[in-house]
């Protein structure tokens, strides 16, 4: 037992740090993070399409869970994500999706999301990250577009590496649907999403 524990000991002590020394250049101007987003996590998400005449529709739901998130919302895809650091601690960037949806509907979708955003170190290891934006979702009928941000906050065990932890908010202010005049409104809640990324 007490090899085990002092085996664990090691192991974290040399994870984390190596990484204290470092971890502030994961921020710096010229770096570039690569990220898989929002593949993990709890997420709501409210819904209400609202056409002229009948057929009002609202929607609410919760999902818990890897990867995509069914019917909750087009909003939590799990994304692939690139930010560039302009100058130290500002960034700009963005991230893309792709899903396809067999049987009925049978629906190809693209979700497209530029945004900027600006680091702030809290300790050697975690970092404070909020972002903003908008996003972008291409039905192959249908489109979707929100105003978007995070609050993400970055451990950086290694100088290389992270885990993302990031509340998200999308905010559906405009879709269309295929009938003029349709009210769309849609609130999706990340708390957290979770991902990973490098940085190179």
């Amino acid at each position: 037992m007490q090899r085990t524990l002092l085996a664990a000991g090691i192991f974290f002590t040399a994870v984390f740090s190596s990484g204290q020394s470092h971890a502030q250049q994961f921020f710096d101007s010229g770096e570039v993070s690569v990220a898989i987003e929002r593949a993990f996590g709890f997420h709501y998400a409210h819904r209400s399409i609202d056409p002229p005449g009948p057929g009002e529709f609202d929607f609410n739901g919760t999902a818990f869970g890897l990867g995509w998130y069914g019917e909750i919302s087009p909003y939590h895809a799990t994304r692939a994500a690139v930010d560039v650091f302009v100058i130290d601690q500002l960034s700009i960037g963005g991230s893309i999706a792709f899903f396809a949806q067999s049987g009925d509907p049978d629906d190809n979708a693209v979700l497209f999301a530029p945004r900027v955003g600006y680091a702030i170190p809290l300790s050697s290891l975690f970092t404070f990250w909020p972002r903003g934006g908008f996003t972008f979702i291409d039905f192959e009928d249908d489109s979707m577009f929100a105003l978007s941000g995070e609050a993400a906050f970055v451990l950086t065990p290694q100088p290389t590496w992270g885990i993302i932890l990031a509340p998200t908010l999308d905010i559906g202010v405009f879709g269309d649907f295929g009938v003029d005049d349709t009210d769309y409104f849609e609130l999706a809640l990340g708390i957290p999403a979770v991902g990973i990324l490098g940085n190179f």
